[in-house]
């Protein structure tokens, strides 16, 4: 049996908009050009000229002609998507193609400025005339087959928009469906004759009923010392475009722009940004660290557990957390194979607060303080408002009101050449039971600058000093609750002064980086100082990196301090050859070295590995071995190391479920706002080239990430895609609201695909471009060069119709099915039909050919 099968199926519309170029490259020439889409063939110089046999070729002079009907269709403004829209062509009298229908309602929506157009209600605004007779000197090209409109529009009609704008009559609210993300691991050691183990399942999940979202976050763990279920947020969230502003109530986070975030049991009303384009728009830190064995790192932010994960000797980086306030330092705890636990700080504060002049942002929030802990918790009201002032000046202020406590703040922020700069007193009064009142002051400085020329980025400085009877919303409610229990104030630190750095400097040969945060107290006689430096670079493929660490352990009070170098080289050059890595550390608790070899395999490397051989001072030699698989339905983890001291395992898994009215999909990763892809019978189709997002079995797909109020260009790769399904659309735009699941539907036309090659009755090829419709009259492809034709057929066995010209025609009868076998129905099938006779009458089946 002879099989074709093509890297990749040409679809019907694709092959039409090749034909004329197809044409004039097979000898025609064009006598008369109107335009680009506007060319004139002579049919004389096709195959079948002699015998007055002429393809009608006409239908291609226009190229790319549209047929009456409306279309839901991206439309693209000066080469920038603006929006979709549902366009109306209809038909004119002496036009070939159907003609857009523009009213100047869709063109305002579209950002015209038709108060620039003279008279733009008078006859100019014809109902379906050209776009060019509204504006002057502008155009409009349709195209069918990738169901796009470009618009050409001289700047002078266009509204004046920022750069990035999208206006929120196409904000896209989503569909109803629920969803969740898991991060579930278990991690098991023995170590001196005893054994110890954990397990730890972090989710986030969702419901969307039209414009309320409903949110919970929490986590369970389980260890020898305690196990249970730990909530970290739990809100229903609405936007309010009208503000540009979201509406949470629950378990929230008060911001921390300007005062600490603490968690509430309330309501907050406050600006989003993200509404606005990102021109006009004003940071989780990065987690480092150095893991001795596998290890199992946890981090905290005010007690409550934000991630957990398993990692394997070496060097760590976690920089994809989701910190719930902008303020709060983040507690790192590493827990090696053997038992040991390192816990250290990582600073995480704003930067400076400029806005641009005329922009003004606020939040409002009111509730019962919520934090882990209190047993007195009191009720709470914040309010903050910054004013853009000018290019130079920024202001801003808030207050904050509770049970025994007041705060209030006012501060600038100043864009100088030397940097953005601020500066803010806080004055706060806590009446505590018992207890004298408390006042005091709280000076903060911040700076941040980013120096293109040297490619320096100091990314934040800020200095607070507080007078020894400030206290924060935070601090005031644990000195409260002691003062009620009758217990001493002294338990609860003070913060007297505190300066945070962040610094990356980039280098010919590298880049230096360092995050440092010193802090000191008023009722404790020693100080805090952390920081992690590194250095690293490239020489001749050979990667290195030289950090230094010092930390605090929250636990012990003990400082500890570590130096690692590692040198990484690629053994090869291919997408799958591994790297060769070793490092060697030292610190006040532990020195070793390290070796191991890591990389990828599978398609599209989804597959990783990674073996590693140690020595450690006090607990000997180690080896581990660590592995990964991503598949469409989640990721996959697991590692195992062991020494003369110790055994561990550890198994993970993450990804997300998403729930939505047309069933249940799968996906190894998920976001907050994420996209439901449905393409009929498109298994294989990939999602934005990601190995790991495509459509499966019941047509739908997953894309992960989306950006919330921007335009999202998602499109779908049929690399993988059985030749017998054609993507009528291959890309579609989107600007989703927060939050929201966005459904994306891209038609499909499925049928077996068949090669066809037939001859005329004087064994003359088939005209070249002739049409090729089904029973039902359905157009299902058109003959190329050769007399072979591509067509795309729904039924085993049927019959085909050729068409040219005004009255020729042929018919054919085929039959895909009497000996095609099922691997055959995921290939382009090659069809040998014989003669295409003029007369349907006493014509046979043809079958498939055969070797």
């Amino acid at each position: 049996m002879s099989v074709y099968r093509p890297a990749r199926a040409i679809s019907r519309s694709r092959l039409k908009r090749m034909l004329p170029g197809l044409l004039l490259g097979s000898g025609a020439y064009a006598i008369g050009v109107h335009s680009a889409e506007q060319v004139e063939f002579n049919p004389a110089f096709f195959a079948g000229g002699a015998t007055g046999m002429h393809v009608d070729v006409a239908k291609f002079n226009h190229g790319n002609v549209v047929l009456p009907g409306s279309y839901r269709t991206d439309v693209h403004l000066n080469g920038q998507w603006v929006g979709r829209e549902t366009l109306t062509f209809v038909a004119i009298d002496g036009q070939k193609t159907a003609q857009l229908c523009l009213e100047p309602e869709a063109l305002q929506r579209l950002g015209i400025d038709l108060h620039s157009v003279d008279n733009p209600s008078g006859s100019a605004f014809a109902r379906c005339a050209g776009i060019g007779t509204y504006l002057p000197g502008a155009s409009s090209q349709f195209d069918a087959g990738e169901n796009r409109l470009d618009l050409q529009v001289p700047q002078v009609y266009l509204a004046r928009q920022a750069r990035g704008y999208v206006d929120p009559q196409h904000w896209d609210s989503g569909i109803d469906a629920a969803f969740v993300r898991y991060n579930a691991n278990t991690f098991a050691t023995q170590a001196n004759g005893r054994s110890a183990g954990s397990s730890y399942l972090g989710l986030s999940s969702g419901l969307n009923l039209g414009d309320w979202h409903w949110r919970h976050t929490g986590s369970y763990s389980r260890s020898a010392l305690a196990s249970g279920y730990q909530r970290s947020a739990t809100y229903v969230q609405r936007e309010w475009s009208g503000l540009q502003s979201q509406l949470m109530v629950g378990e929230i986070y008060t911001p921390g722009e300007l005062f600490d975030s603490v968690r509430l049991r309330g309501a907050s009303l406050f600006s989003d940004d993200r509404m606005l384009p990102d021109s006009l728009t004003g940071f989780a830190p990065v987690v480092r660290g150095v893991a001795e064995t596998n290890a199992r790192v946890s981090v905290r932010q005010r007690g409550v557990l934000l991630d957990e994960v398993s990692v394997a000797p070496g060097p760590f980086v976690l920089n994809d957390l989701s910190p719930t306030g902008y303020g709060g330092d983040l507690s790192v705890t590493v827990t090696e194979a053997d038992g040991r636990q390192r816990t250290f700080i990582v600073p995480f504060a704003a930067n400076a607060n400029l806005l641009r002049p005329g922009y003004s942002r606020y939040a409002f929030s009111a509730g019962q303080l919520d934090e882990i802990g209190l047993h007195h918790p009191p009720r709470l009201m914040q309010a903050t408002y910054e004013r853009g002032l000018s290019n130079l000046l920024t202001g801003y202020t808030g207050a904050v009101m509770g049970d025994d406590y007041q705060s209030q703040l006012l501060g600038a922020a100043f864009n100088t050449s030397l940097g953005a700069l601020s500066f803010d007193l806080t004055h706060s009064s806590a009446h505590l039971p018992g207890h004298n009142p408390r006042e005091g002051q709280s000076v903060q400085l911040r700076y941040s600058k980013n120096f293109t020329a040297t490619g320096t980025h100091f990314a934040l400085g800020a200095y607070r000093y507080s007078t020894a009877g400030f206290l924060n919303v935070g601090d005031a409610a644990r000195v409260r609750d002691l003062a009620i229990d009758g217990l001493h104030l002294d338990n609860v630190s003070r913060l007297r002064d505190r300066m945070d750095i962040s610094l990356n400097q980039s280098l010919d040969s590298g880049s230096v980086y360092l995050t440092a945060s010193s802090q000191n107290y008023w009722n404790r006689a020693h100080g805090n100082l952390t920081f992690t430096a590194g250095y690293s670079g490239t020489w001749k493929g050979l990667h290195y990196t030289l950090s230094t660490q010092r930390s605090r352990d929250v636990l012990s009070d003990r400082i500890d301090k570590q130096v690692d170098i590692t040198l990484s080289l690629p053994l090869g050059s291919g997408a799958h050859s591994p790297s060769l890595t070793t490092t060697a550390y030292r610190g006040d608790r532990s020195s070793g070295e390290r070796i191991s070899l890591g990389g990828s395999l599978g398609d599209r490397s989804a597959f990783s590995y990674g073996v590693s051989s140690s020595r450690a001072e006090g607990s000997g030699n180690a080896s581990s071995v660590d592995m990964k698989y991503q598949s469409p339905h989640g990721v996959l983890s697991a590692g195992h190391g062991q020494s003369n001291a110790y055994r561990s395992t550890s198994l993970g898994m993450t990804g997300g479920i998403v729930a939505h009215a047309g069933g249940v999909t799968f996906a190894p990763e998920l976001g907050d706002t994420v996209g439901i892809v449905q393409a009929p019978e498109a298994q294989g189709a990939r999602i934005n080239g990601n190995h790991s997002a495509q459509v499966g079995n019941n047509g739908f797909a997953v894309v992960p990430y989306l950006t919330p109020y921007r335009q999202n260009v998602v499109e779908l790769d049929p690399k993988d895609l059985s030749v017998n399904v054609e993507l009528k659309t291959a890309a579609q735009n989107v600007a989703p609201r927060a939050g929201a699941v966005v459904k994306l539907h891209f038609e499909t036309v499925s049928g077996q695909a068949v090669l066809i090659t037939a001859r005329r009755q004087d064994g003359s090829a088939l005209p070249f471009g002739a049409d090729v419709f089904d029973e039902d009259g359905a157009s299902v492809g058109v003959v190329g060069q050769g007399g072979k034709a591509f067509v795309r057929v729904a039924r085993a066995q049927g019959q085909l119709t050729v068409r040219w010209g005004r009255d020729a025609a042929c018919r054919l009868h085929y039959d895909v099915g009497a000996q095609s076998s099922a691997a055959d129905a995921q290939r382009l099938l090659h069809l040998d039909a014989g003669h295409c006779p003029v007369d349907a009458a006493g014509t046979t089946p043809y079958f498939l050919s055969r070797d």
